[in-house]
């Protein structure tokens, strides 16, 4: 990684959101590093995992709370 990329991530100040979350310099890098080492398939297994349990979790938050709405 260069000094200018190191630069660029510490010293821009997103502020993270829906319209803008693929501005993050980390985010750039990342998508930067998955493309340049051919990772698509690999991430693409992982994203789907991660995603899969933050899903499960919010599922089952979601019923917790519906739960004790009946009760």
């Amino acid at each position: 990684m260069s000094t200018d990329t190191l630069a660029n991530t510490t010293t821009a100040e997103v502020k993270p959101g829906v319209r803008n979350f693929r501005t993050i310099p980390e985010i750039e890098n990342f998508y930067r590093f998955v493309y340049e080492n051919d990772l698509r398939r690999e991430t693409k297994l992982v994203l789907s995992l991660i995603v899969r349990k933050i899903a499960a979790a919010n599922k089952k938050s979601r019923k917790k709370a519906k739960k004790k709405q009946v009760h």
